[in-house]
């Protein structure tokens, strides 16, 4: 067992042992072992340095600008947490197209990473929409005067929130598609309780890792049992 953990360590292993349960004194015993593996960024960026952020097709927000807003958050991502240079032009309109016709467009990307001087192009949709979701829920009840427990049903008013991110990224010599990926996180809070701008820098945060995910390589924890004499 010690050469077993000695040789997962110098492989650049981080563990952390937890011995769970042990029977009689010579019963094997499992060992929970939590190793941080490697994950290998998504995108090749090799001759990558200029980084242009938009623009994104978007759909219409009484609350807010979706692609204004989701341009700024993950440029500030990445100049935070990476050492690209990101463009800070404002972000270029995009032709009135659907998303996979967007994709394949590589005259107007090609177009822009010229203008621009952008080695990669970071572009795609951003879709942040509202529903109602009042309705009844079934709550615990505690009596002031008994004391006594029950359960019963209460009107309760409630916004349900939807943020979906499609990221396409396109070569800026060519205009070629690299990569493409898709985000999608949800949210239902009390109405009186909610603000929609808040509720979307919320939701974006959750994206974050999967983003640079795809720039940067990563470090994944799993579980592994092993069994000792």
């Amino acid at each position: 067992m010690k050469r077993l953990l000695s040789l997962m360590l110098m492989a650049g292993m981080t563990l952390a042992v937890t011995l769970l349960t042990s029977g009689t004194p010579h019963a094997s015993r499992p060992i929970n072992v939590q190793v941080r593996l490697p994950v290998a960024a998504k995108l090749d960026t090799t001759g990558v340095r200029r980084i242009l952020v938009g623009g994104f097709l978007y759909n219409d927000s009484p609350y807010l600008d979706p692609e204004n807003e989701m341009v700024d958050l993950l440029r500030e991502e990445l100049k935070k947490r990476t050492t690209f240079l990101i463009l800070e032009d404002p972000a270029p309109s995009l032709p009135e197209q659907r998303l996979d016709d967007l994709k394949q467009n590589a005259l107007f990307f090609q177009a822009m990473g010229e203008e621009y001087r952008a080695d990669l192009i970071i572009s795609g949709q951003v879709t942040f929409t509202t529903v109602d979701r009042s309705g009844f829920v079934t709550q615990e009840y505690i009596s002031p005067m008994t004391g006594r427990r029950s359960i019963r049903s209460v009107y309760v008013d409630r916004t349900g929130y939807t943020l979906r991110l499609d990221l396409i990224y396109m070569r800026g010599a060519d205009g070629m598609l690299l990569y493409d990926t898709s985000f999608f996180q949800d949210e239902i809070v009390l109405t009186d309780e909610s603000d929609p701008l808040s509720i979307f820098f919320i939701l974006s945060e959750r994206f974050n890792d999967g983003f640079l995910g795809i720039l940067l390589p990563q470090v994944r924890t799993e579980v592994r049992y092993l069994l000792t004499d």
